[in-house]
C-alpha cells in the first residue's frame, strides 16, 4: 500500500513537473534562426495574441539591429517569457521617450510663438512693392531681376540697430508660394519708418521665384516671419529659440 502512495505521488510529482516545462513561456529560444520555424514556432503559436505580438516584435527588432551593426543579439538562454519583457520594457521606454519630445517640442513651440509676438509688437514690416527688372546689357545687367521695397516701422521704445526676417508670399488659395530674406543694418528711432531696397537675381527655373514674378497686384498677400531684432543698446529679440 505505501508502495503504491509512494509510485503515485512520484507521478503526481513528474506531471506538475512537466506541466510547468510545457509552459510557452518558458521556451528558450535558439540560436539557430533556420530551427524556429520547428522548434519556436509551436510555442509562439500556444502564446495569448498580445505575447505573441510582444515575442515577434521583440525578435524582429533585435535581428534588425544586428543587420544595421547592433552588437550583442539574442542573449543565450534567453525564453520566450523573457522576451515578451524586455520587449514590454522597451516600448514603455519609447513611450517615455516619445511623450518627453513631445513636451520638448510643445515648449519650444510655446517659446518661439511667445518670441515672434514680441517681435510683432515691436516692429511693423510690409511689402511697399514688388517689381521686375529685365536684363539690359548695355548697362552691365545679364540677368532679369525682382526687386523689392519692403516698408519697416519701430513700434518699439528703443532705437534699433538691425531687422532680419523674410516676407513671405501668399497666394489667393492661401497657400505659400514664395519668400524674400532681408537684412537691414541701419539705426531705425523709435516710432521712425525705415524702407529697405533689394534685388535678386530671377531664374525662372526656380519654383518659388517663378511663383513670386508672375503674382498679379491684387492677388496675394505677404507675411513677415522675423528672424532677429537688434537694438541700438546690443540687445536682441530673436524670432527662433536657441
Amino acid at each position: 500500500m505505501r508502495a503504491k502512495i509512494r509510485t503515485a505521488l512520484v507521478a503526481a510529482s513528474l506531471i506538475t513537473l512537466f506541466a510547468g516545462c510545457s509552459q510557452p513561456t518558458e521556451t528558450v529560444i535558439p540560436s539557430d534562426t533556420t530551427s524556429w520555424d520547428t522548434k519556436l514556432a509551436p510555442s509562439m503559436q500556444k502564446l495569448s495574441e498580445e505575447d505573441r505580438k510582444l515575442a515577434a516584435g521583440y525578435l524582429v527588432r533585435v535581428k534588425m539591429s544586428e543587420v544595421f551593426g547592433a552588437k550583442g543579439g539574442i542573449p543565450i538562454g534567453m525564453t520566450l517569457g523573457q522576451a515578451i519583457e524586455e520587449q514590454r520594457k522597451w516600448i514603455a521606454a519609447q513611450k517615455e521617450k516619445e511623450a518627453e519630445e513631445a513636451a520638448l517640442k510643445e515648449k519650444l513651440q510655446k517659446q518661439r510663438e511667445e518670441a515672434l509676438a514680441r517681435i510683432n509688437q515691436a516692429v511693423t514690416v510690409t511689402l511697399l512693392e514688388k517689381g521686375e527688372r529685365f536684363k539690359d546689357y548695355q548697362v552691365g545687367r545679364f540677368s532679369d531681376q525682382q526687386t523689392f521695397r519692403i516698408g519697416v516701422k519701430n513700434k518699439s521704445e528703443k532705437a534699433l540697430a538691425g531687422v532680419s526676417g523674410d516676407l513671405v508670399f501668399i497666394d489667393v488659395f492661401d497657400k505659400e508660394v514664395g519668400r524674400v530674406s532681408f537684412k537691414i543694418a541701419e539705426t531705425i528711432a523709435p516710432g521712425q519708418d525705415y524702407v529697405w531696397q533689394g534685388t535678386r537675381d530671377y531664374n525662372e527655373f526656380i519654383s518659388e521665384q517663378k511663383a513670386v514674378w508672375n503674382l498679379e497686384e491684387g492677388k496675394y498677400k505677404t507675411r513677415f516671419e522675423p528672424d532677429t531684432l537688434v537694438y541700438a543698446d546690443g540687445t536682441k529679440l530673436v524670432g527662433e529659440t536657441q
